[in-house]
C-alpha cells in the first residue's frame, strides 16, 4: 500500500470514530508504528486530523460538529466519484444548474468538462476556482458572506441573488436523509441557501454517500416530498433504497 493510500484509509477509519490509536493503525495497516506517527503527522499538517499523544481524533470546526471543507474533500474519495459519475448523467446540454457548496457537489463539477453549453450558479468558492478554466461552462457566484470552514458564500446577498435565477435542476449534498425527516444538514446559513435553489429549480437531486443514509442532521431543507432524485454509492443499505422508492423517489 502506498503512503497516500494509507493515509487515505487512516482518514477512513477516523471518518466514524471519536479517535484512533498508533498501534491499533499498526496492526490494520500492517506497518510499524513509526510509520502510522509519520502518517498522522503529515495529516495533522494538512490540517486533516489532529493530533494526539498515542493516536489523532477528527479534526471539528466550532459549528455545530461540522467538520472543515477540507476534511471532508478528503473522505469517501471513492464514494463521492461513484456518485459524480452517475449525477452528470443526468445533466444535457444547455442546463442551468445550482450546485451547492458540499465536497460532494466539488466531485461532481470536476466531471462537469464532459458537458456542453452548461450554466453554473454556486456559492462555493472551490466549485467557482475547479471550474475556471473550462470554456463550456458559464459560472456565477452568489457573492454574499464568506464562510471560511465550508469555503461558501451564505447570508443575504446570496439568498438575493438566488432569487434571479432559475435552474434546470439542484445538485446538493447534506448531513442525512431520511424518509420520515427529508435532507437535513447542520449550519442555518447553508440550509437557508439550498432551500432558495430549491425553490428556484425544476428538479432536486440529492447527493449522498451511504454513511449519510437514515441519518439526521440539525434542520430539515428539504422534505420528502421536494426530493425527485437521490444519487448514493453501491455500499447503501438496500432496504433503505427501497423505502425511499416507494416514498416516491428515483433511487441511482
Amino acid at each position: 500500500m502506498l503512503a497516500e493510500e494509507r493515509r487515505q484509509e487512516i482518514l477512513r477509519l477516523l471518518d466514524n470514530k471519536d479517535s484512533v490509536h498508533v498501534s491499533d493503525l499498526s496492526k490494520i495497516l500492517d506497518v510499524t508504528e513509526e510509520t502510522i506517527r509519520r502518517d498522522l503527522d503529515v495529516l495533522d499538517k494538512k490540517k486533516l486530523l489532529k493530533r494526539i499523544h498515542g493516536g489523532a481524533v477528527p479534526l471539528v470546526s466550532n459549528s455545530k460538529n461540522e467538520l472543515n471543507f477540507n476534511i471532508r474533500q478528503n473522505k469517501k474519495i471513492k464514494e463521492k466519484k461513484q456518485i459524480a459519475a452517475k449525477a452528470i448523467e443526468l445533466i444535457e446540454e444547455g442546463d442551468t444548474i445550482f450546485l451547492d457548496a458540499s465536497s460532494t457537489s466539488l466531485f461532481l463539477a470536476r466531471e462537469l468538462k464532459k458537458t456542453q453549453n452548461i450554466t453554473v450558479v454556486t456559492n462555493s468558492i472551490r466549485i467557482i476556482f475547479e471550474l475556471s478554466d473550462l470554456n463550456n461552462i458559464t459560472v456565477i457566484s452568489t457573492g454574499g458572506i464568506l464562510r471560511p470552514n465550508s469555503l461558501s458564500f451564505v447570508g443575504p446577498l446570496a439568498n438575493e441573488t438566488l432569487k434571479k435565477y432559475f435552474a434546470d435542476k439542484i445538485f446538493a449534498s447534506c448531513k442525512g436523509i431520511a424518509v420520515d425527516y427529508g435532507a437535513t444538514d447542520s449550519n442555518e446559513l447553508e440550509i437557508e441557501v439550498k432551500q432558495n435553489m430549491i425553490k428556484q429549480s425544476k428538479k432536486v437531486i440529492i447527493l449522498s454517500d451511504h454513511s449519510k443514509v437514515n441519518e439526521i442532521g440539525l434542520t430539515q431543507f428539504a422534505s420528502i416530498e421536494e426530493i425527485d432524485t437521490l444519487i448514493t454509492d453501491e455500499l447503501v443499505d438496500k432496504n433503505s433504497l427501497k423505502n425511499f422508492e416507494e416514498a416516491g423517489l428515483t433511487v441511482l
